[in-house]
């Protein structure tokens, strides 16, 4: 059997490095001097002041991401349940009308595989009712 044909010198350590933009948070090669999203310089001088000024991107970016985290978070601990609540209620009730429509349909024709088919439907559909609206 023959080795794969593709060439992997293509994907070294070194061509993968990528920086953050302290600005935005956009990933960027390592050769870049510029942010290719919102063009902030990379160029950094070895001074003090944009040593701060780096580190106060960098303190605001964590502290954007960790807020959105939070409202991301808050806003699904509140609608999540009430949502599933409210999922299987409606699969509950659908259950069982369908069961009640399909058990009439049945006893008219009076067919006993739809009948069968019928009440496991309607049972199922209670079933999931009771489940939901009575606690343990």
């Amino acid at each position: 059997m023959s080795k794969s044909k593709k060439d992997l010198s293509l994907f070294t350590k070194d061509s993968l490095k990528e920086k953050l933009c302290l600005n935005c948070g956009f990933p960027n090669r390592e050769s870049d001097s510029h942010c290719i999203y919102c063009k902030n310089s990379f160029l950094r001088e070895g001074d003090f002041i944009s040593w701060v000024k780096n580190t106060y991107y960098i303190f605001r970016w964590r502290w954007q991401v960790k807020q959105r985290k939070n409202r991301v978070d808050s806003s699904l601990e509140f609608f999540m349940p009430n949502l599933k609540l409210l999922g299987y209620i409606f699969i509950g009730v659908m259950l069982s009308t369908s069961g009640l429509y399909l058990l009439s349909d049945a006893l008219a024709e009076s067919s006993f595989s739809s009948g069968i088919m019928a009440s496991l439907f309607l049972f199922y559909g209670i079933f999931t009712l009771k489940s939901v609206l009575m606690k343990k």
